[in-house]
């Protein structure tokens, strides 16, 4: 395919991948509903447009990566949508956005001649972090001739690029269950961790300790680390990782399964997320805290 790439939606994980897209030679033609995530890519030399459908009369092939379910209907099937566009050949949703509206989106586009494939994002150590170094991981579905052709893009932009299967839904199964897993580590460690600062541990040295036994996760290796401990808790929200477990637990209400460890985690993040909902969601931690009177920091303090 010749011609500008399109990318909608360049916030913190969108504009990680559309920038490596960029680095990587290719011109942009960008939009989001924020100017100012748009301007850098406008400097940059990429064609800024207001809506998604003018992204789709430009380009044949457009990537999307939207914080929201509603965002995502909106910009591939809605008025102004890429539905509409005159040059789109191909749509790549990188959005986690559970399985029947992917299956939605993949049935409606495809009925206009436009190839669909799901393509979530893990995002690896540290977020939109990772992804600029390329420590992410693609997950795809959909028609394996259209991964086919779609693959060295992604390619380009991380080692890490997985097709589990032919029919857009399948990778937001496998999506939302390494969310699921991921934000339950997360949950359970910060709990623990909390714990032992509580009875006088460094955390730095429990930590050292985790993550060198059977306890480490990508929590313990990363998270803590880089965010929790110095206290930096930008980055996606908390309402994010609220969305993912959601979609979690609706995902196994479909398949008629229990979900009790995910229906425990589920309720620490209602409440959690209900609090601080516009917090980087590593502020989970200080749920626990605000029970033991402590802070988990590089230099640990007993709350009064």
């Amino acid at each position: 395919m010749s011609g500008p790439l399109g990318f909608i939606g360049v916030g913190a994980m969108g504009g990680a991948l559309a920038r490596k897209l960029m680095r990587n030679g290719h011109a942009l033609v960008v939009c989001d509903l924020n100017a100012e995530v748009t301007a850098p890519f406008a400097a940059a030399g990429g064609r800024v447009v207001a809506t998604p459908q003018a992204v789709a009369d430009e380009c044949e092939i457009v990537f999307a990566c939207l914080p929201s379910g509603k965002a995502s209907r909106a910009v591939a099937l809605g008025i102004d949508g890429v539905c509409e566009g005159k040059a789109i050949r191909m749509y790549a949703e990188h959005s986690t956005i559970g399985i029947p509206l992917m299956e939605e989106i993949g049935r409606d586009l495809s009925a206009r001649n436009i190839g669909v494939l799901d393509a979530p994002i893990t995002g690896g150590a540290g977020g939109e972090h990772g992804v600029a170094s390329g420590n992410f991981a693609i997950i795809t579905a959909g028609d394996p001739d259209l991964f086919e052709t779609l693959k060295p893009i992604f390619s380009s932009q991380t080692d890490h690029v997985f097709h589990v299967g032919a029919k857009p839904g399948m990778a937001q199964i496998a999506k939302v269950i390494n969310n699921a897993l991921s934000i339950t580590a997360l949950t359970i460690s910060c709990e623990a961790v909390v714990m032992g600062v509580k009875a006088g541990l460094d955390p730095q040295g429990l930590l050292d300790a985790i993550n060198a036994g059977s306890g480490r996760n990508s929590a313990t290796l990363d998270k803590f680390p880089r965010a929790i401990l110095p206290r930096k808790f930008e980055g996606s929200p908390m309402t994010i990782g609220h969305k993912d477990l959601q979609l979690y637990m609706q995902t196994m209400r479909d398949f008629g399964l229990p979900a009790p460890v995910g229906a425990t985690v589920m309720e620490i993040w209602n409440a959690a997320a209900a609090q601080k909902p516009g917090r980087g969601y590593n502020s989970i931690i200080e749920h626990f805290e605000q029970f033991a009177h402590v802070m988990v920091a590089s230099s640990p303090t007993t709350k009064k």
